[in-house]
């Protein structure tokens, strides 16, 4: 496993947060264009920092959406940091927060472009669903949605693969 992990909770105003964001909203202009709907933060979000080595270099958001829901919100990990399984642990942070918070499902947007997130998404448990809004008219958007359950299994499946992607690599996160 990646030594030095620290997740954070943080509020919508934080500037680290804010720039993971911003660097995320520029790359989806690249693989889109810029007349991708902009969806801003709730006043609810519950953002969490991830941060390597005290380097931040993910987040993600949890949005109430309405008794029991809740929506997945500017889930990140800056390039530098891809591929060590960094998203796995901020979308398993994310579930459990969500657990905690009472809500019995999540669902979220993602793009056409984006194999990457499909696949994690996929992987994890997340099934297709119909567009919400303001997603509804955009043919690249790509909708998910899991009912949260027990986790016990889940974590050590994501332990499993976490550690399988160490020993695949080699080397250690250069956090």
């Amino acid at each position: 496993m990646i030594d030095d992990l620290e997740l954070r909770a943080v509020p919508s105003s934080d500037p680290t947060v804010l720039a993971l964001a911003t660097a995320q909203q520029a790359e989806l202009a690249a693989l889109y264009g810029e007349d991708q709907p902009q969806v801003g933060l709730h006043p609810e979000i519950a953002l969490t920092l991830l941060l390597v080595a005290g380097t931040p270099v993910g987040c993600v958001g949890l949005q109430p959406v309405e008794p029991g829901l809740g929506e997945i919100k500017r889930m990140y990990v800056e390039p530098a940091s891809r591929g060590w399984g960094l998203s796995r642990i901020l979308l398993r942070a994310v579930e459990d927060q969500a657990r905690a918070a009472g809500l019995t499902r999540l669902r979220l947007e993602t793009g056409t472009r984006q194999r990457e997130a499909v696949a994690l998404y996929t992987n994890h448990g997340y099934l297709p669903t119909p567009p919400y809004p303001p997603f509804e008219n955009e043919p690249e958007s790509l909708c998910y949605a899991k009912d949260l359950g027990e986790v016990e299994d889940e974590r050590v499946a994501v332990a499993v693969e976490a550690e399988a992607v160490e020993v695949r690599r080699g080397v250690a996160h250069p956090g």
